[in-house]
């Protein structure tokens, strides 16, 4: 019995505050301008936010920006060109192919300005969700320059209890891959789209 009581004591006096503080300062919740709850990450590019928008719109330059996709296979390319509305692909974790991997519908583009693909068919992750979109969304705060955000939502805000408590957890981890693969983007398309010298 003493036994179970530690148990009982522990999950009490830490599990429990872990739990409260990681729904408290979890990156999921309200932003503003937004009516439904978000993981959302920003960051500003001294590059056009047209020649942003294209880099993003080429599932073959995953490769080189994503710190957690190996690569990106379209998978309707012949009836719908990769990045326009319609086209699906399929998002590989490990260059084998095997393991987490997760399929993605763009559903809505505005060129230059945004661009939301619903999330599908994911496999072998440690925690997931159902009914999850993400946007990249572009604005010109002046000219040669982009202000990018990547978010992370529930279509429609349909989510159930579950997988609300999921995410407000697993929303450090995707904050972080959006911080870690945004700032690679800054690098990479000011490097090649920049002005030089």
């Amino acid at each position: 019995m003493n036994v179970l009581k530690k148990i009982l004591l522990m999950i009490l006096v830490v599990v429990v505050p872990g739990l409260v503080g990681a729904f408290i300062f979890s990156p999921y919740g309200s932003h503003e301008g937004f009516a439904y709850k978000m993981v959302k990450h920003t960051v500003e590019i001294n590059v056009p936010a047209d020649s942003v928008y294209k880099y993003l719109g080429n599932s073959a330059h995953a490769h080189d920006w994503s710190v957690f996709v190996d690569h990106i296979s379209p998978l309707n390319a012949d009836s719908f060109p990769d990045g326009a509305p319609g086209s699906r692909r399929r998002c590989f974790q490990q260059a084998d192919e095997k393991g987490t991997q997760w399929d993605e519908l763009v559903t809505i583009v505005e060129p230059g300005k945004r661009r939301q693909l619903t999330i599908y068919n994911l496999k072998d992750f440690s925690m997931q969700a159902e009914n999850l979109a993400t946007e990249q969304l572009y604005s010109a705060p002046a000219p040669g320059k982009c202000t990018l955000t990547f978010t992370m939502f529930f279509l429609d805000g349909k989510s159930t209890t579950w997988d609300e408590m999921k995410t407000y957890i697993g929303a450090f981890k995707v904050k972080n891959i959006f911080a870690k693969n945004m700032n690679n983007i800054k690098r990479i398309t000011e490097e090649k789209y920049g002005k030089r010298g």
